[in-house]
């Protein structure tokens, strides 16, 4: 009970100020001049819940927050434009209260005016006074080349030379060896993992190219990601931020995901069809309605993709895991589970979200890591009720290359088993995912779970799609000769009586 109090009073405080500072904007004509101890005020009220009251983020989220809250009174900040061993510019505290960290419990305060965020940069800066003793200078960041292949393969090369490669992984997913040493961890002896560049909207300081490049050039102080300020020239900087912006995916956010008919299934996960089928990004995020609860999910984003034939479904989920696991040495199997009603009605009811209820319950999918691919159905009226079934018509296979799960799942359209629901051409079909990583010890409830999205399998198109164009064609220009025939007639008819 004490992690979910803390969750609660996370979001409160979030939502209402604890102090005396009101939350309604003032007016242009009632705006009054910040005085200095504004700064304290409104940090007590909106800040320090996370951060704590002396800046030392000692406070009631610390357990339940991934990463840990910023200790200011070390005076130490990861976000920076400046040269290391510098603090911050005021400008960079400004960027941060702005934008916020994403992939973080730190928000973007958009709420304050311009005046309130200078009182709450000179607030925070009182927590280590001797750090912000001398005014930092900013590293040149304007003028960005612009990306050409020849950049970026100059940055793919870098990437090697420069060793990002160990932590990051060779293609960009924060899968790299040296990222899961024993001794890799902050200052402060906390575990990080590196960075996943695949999902730009996610770096925490920022995604754009200009951001890559700061933190390329000033580091990250605390962690072990260093400043190539003096090992890499400018323009080196440049191409290596180049490259690693081009790894960034695009997300694709939505409701529903396309299913598009095919002549046949792909055989496997690496199968070239499934590079030309839509995919739809499904937001993850930790299960925290029942015991064990994950508040500190790493798993964040699912990608799916489907097909079906006239008799046949497959779904492929896609996941980064930055670590692998088939179960060895006492921890969970990694883990992927799909999930339908298991009677499709019309309109927007549907079981509830985590494993479905008594009157409505859920049919369930689930893949586990091993070297058989084994694949389970299971029917949940409840996360305490779940029953496996002795028969299923599901396949499963996965793979894992450079940090990235692919699990495909193969299913009848119609298995005519009880329990198993039917899809059908044309129908809106709830499904959602839950994802297990078992390096996090995830296992059982403690998983990453998502909402509730929807499949639709989209009809064939009608022949007559392909056949009425040219048939309409053909009739204008038949009518368009008979009309210029007729015309013609008309015009000699006329010449004939003058």
């Amino acid at each position: 009970m004490t992690n979910i109090a803390a969750i609660l009073l996370l979001i409160v405080s979030l939502l209402l100020p604890v102090s005396g500072y009101a939350d309604d904007k003032h007016k242009p004509e009632e705006k009054k001049p910040i005085e200095a101890s504004q700064g304290k005020t409104i940090y007590d009220s909106w800040c320090a819940q996370c951060h704590g009251y002396k800046g030392d983020a000692d406070a009631y989220t610390k357990d339940v927050t991934l990463p840990l809250p910023r200790d200011f009174a070390f005076g130490v900040y990861k976000f920076r434009s400046s040269a290391p061993g510098e603090p911050p510019t005021d400008a960079d505290l400004t960027r941060i209260i702005r934008k916020g960290n994403p992939g973080t419990s730190m928000p973007p305060w958009e709420r304050f005016s311009d005046d309130e965020v200078k009182a709450i940069v000179q607030h925070v800066k009182t927590f280590a006074p001797d750090v912000f003793s001398s005014e930092a200078k900013s590293i040149k960041l304007d003028n960005p080349p612009k990306s050409t292949p020849e950049s970026i393969a100059k940055g793919k090369e870098l990437f090697n030379m420069a060793k990002c490669v160990e932590c990051h992984g060779k293609e960009g997913r924060g899968d790299g060896e040296k990222g899961w040493q024993a001794d890799f961890k902050t200052d402060w002896g906390y575990r990080v993992a590196p960075a996943n560049y695949t999902q730009g909207w996610e770096l925490r300081n920022g995604s754009d190219l200009v951001d890559i490049y700061r933190t390329i050039s000033a580091g990250l102080a605390g962690t072990p990601m260093t400043s190539y300020l003096d090992s890499l020239k400018d323009d080196e900087r440049w191409s290596l931020a180049h490259f690693i912006k081009s790894l960034q995916l695009t997300r694709k956010l939505g409701v529903a995901l396309k299913v598009k008919k095919v002549e046949s299934l792909p055989v496997g996960t690496d199968d070239a069809k499934w590079k030309d089928v839509e995919y739809l990004d499904l937001p993850i995020g930790g299960q925290l309605m029942f015991e064990p609860r994950n508040f500190t999910s790493v798993i964040t984003n699912a990608r799916v993709r489907g097909v079906y034939t006239p008799k046949e479904i497959a779904i492929m989920l896609e996941w980064t895991d930055k670590q692998p696991s088939k179960g060895a040495d006492n921890i969970p199997q990694d883990s992927a589970r799909i999930q339908f009603p298991v009677k499709l009605v019309d309109g927007a009811e549907r079981p509830y979200f985590y494993m479905g209820s008594r009157k409505a319950p859920a049919n369930l999918w689930q893949w586990k890591a091993s070297d058989d691919n084994k694949v389970v159905e299971l029917i949940a009226k409840g996360f305490d009720l779940v029953e496996s079934k002795e028969k299923t018509d599901i396949s499963a296979v996965g793979t894992y290359t450079d940090g990235l799960y692919r699990v495909v799942f193969k299913r009848a359209l119609n298995t005519g088993q009880e329990g198993s629901p039917a899809f059908m051409v044309g129908k809106f079909i709830p499904f959602s995912v839950t994802l297990f990583d078992g390096n996090n010890a995830e296992d059982g409830n403690k998983s990453a779970i998502s909402a509730w999205y929807f499949l639709m399998m989209e009809p064939p198109t009608p022949i007559k799609v392909y056949v009425m164009p040219p048939i309409a064609a053909i009739l204008v220009f038949a009518l368009g000769l008979v009309m210029a025939n007729n015309t013609k007639k008309t015009r000699d008819q006329r010449k004939k009586k003058k």
